[in-house]
């Protein structure tokens, strides 16, 4: 088997090269970010691109993909239909909505009168969400109706809301605070979960990401929240996937994000070799098509 990896600034196709190789697949890396990517592109049984998160311009994710998947007919992974709301958290809210997914109470306008209405109603303090923000980076946790507004004059102006290479312009996103002392990610491939651990922040710290600090804990993890996240990835036919849940102190399973793309570095210290167990679902998968 041939697998072609593109490259990517966040470093992971070395682990998904290392792995296919271990498992016996003859492997190449391209470079896919260049305008030119196709004048160089390589024959194969199926492409790897762990792309890196693109903000607003995920659009150049969708238009490689889409051109691998659908023209050339070839497999690739992530697939399509999984980085279709990859780096866009208005579009996950569209699909919890759709398939009546429990998830923390939202609210998403374009329009700044209807966002200057939301704020009188909505409960204090709640989180304002860049729609292309990850990592735990580009969330604000807005206290006052005064901080409200201020956030909504920059959003709905001419430049937007600028921060850190991000840019939240006209579109409000918020989301209503659930009070937690940890979060919950689980990863599943294919029909299996690989993978589940609680992220638990720092007194005090209302961000759980890894990397904002927060410490993992694979201990009892609550079977409501694996079996939600294996039925949404029946339902959406995902190949892989990395789910963000909240359990309030009621006992409830809400569903917050999910991912194609996701770190790996809790579970990786804990022993689990995420990567190659994603290569090995996809040699399996190459192998019956």
């Amino acid at each position: 088997m041939r697998i072609g990896i593109a490259q990517a600034y966040n470093g992971e196709h070395r682990a998904y090269r290392k792995y296919a190789r271990e498992l016996g697949a003859e492997v190449f890396l391209f470079d896919i970010d260049t305008a030119n990517w196709i004048d160089n592109f390589r024959e194969a049984d199926a492409y790897i691109w762990h792309a890196d998160s693109k903000e607003e311009r995920y659009r150049l994710i969708h238009d490689r993909v889409y051109f691998i998947e659908y023209l050339m007919g070839k497999p690739i992974f992530p697939d399509m239909n999984m980085y279709f709301a990859y780096g866009d958290k208005i579009k996950e809210n569209e699909i919890f909505n759709y398939f009546n997914i429990p998830t923390p109470k939202t609210y998403v306008t374009y329009n700044k009168d209807t966002a200057l209405k939301i704020i009188k109603r909505i409960k204090y303090p709640f989180i304002l969400k860049d729609a292309h923000g990850y990592g735990g980076w580009h969330v604000y946790k807005i206290n006052t109706p005064k901080q409200a507004r201020e956030f909504i004059e920059k959003i709905f102006s001419d430049r937007g809301y600028y921060y850190y290479y991000s840019t939240m312009k006209n579109y409000f996103l918020a989301q209503e605070m659930v009070e937690i002392e940890k979060d919950l990610r689980v990863i599943v491939i294919g029909n299996k979960v690989s993978c589940a651990y609680w992220r638990e922040a720092e007194k005090g710290d209302w961000k759980h990401n890894i990397n904002q600090g927060s410490k993992p804990n694979f201990k009892n993890i609550p079977r409501e929240a694996l079996d939600m996240c294996l039925d949404f990835q029946k339902k959406m036919g995902f190949h892989w996937m990395s789910y963000d849940l909240f359990v309030t102190k009621r006992g409830k399973v809400l569903m917050n994000e999910f991912s194609c793309n996701f770190g790996i570095k809790a579970p990786t210290q804990a022993g689990y070799e995420i990567r190659k167990m994603q290569v090995e679902y996809l040699i399996k998968k190459i192998g019956k098509v």
